[in-house]
């Protein structure tokens, strides 16, 4: 899965700010449809450029 918009989840992830990493994850991954739920847990995410 390709994310664009990483800000949110790179800021929070920066500080510590485990709760504002969930949140801005669920924002990201509720646009996938109705199947969004099996990428709810992550286990590793990789960052390219």
């Amino acid at each position: 899965m390709n994310v664009r918009r990483w800000a949110g989840i790179v800021e929070a992830w920066a500080v510590g700010d485990q709760q504002g990493l969930d949140d801005s994850w669920e924002d990201v991954i509720v646009d996938l449809g109705s199947q969004w739920g099996q990428y709810e847990y992550v286990t590793n995410i990789g960052f390219a450029a």
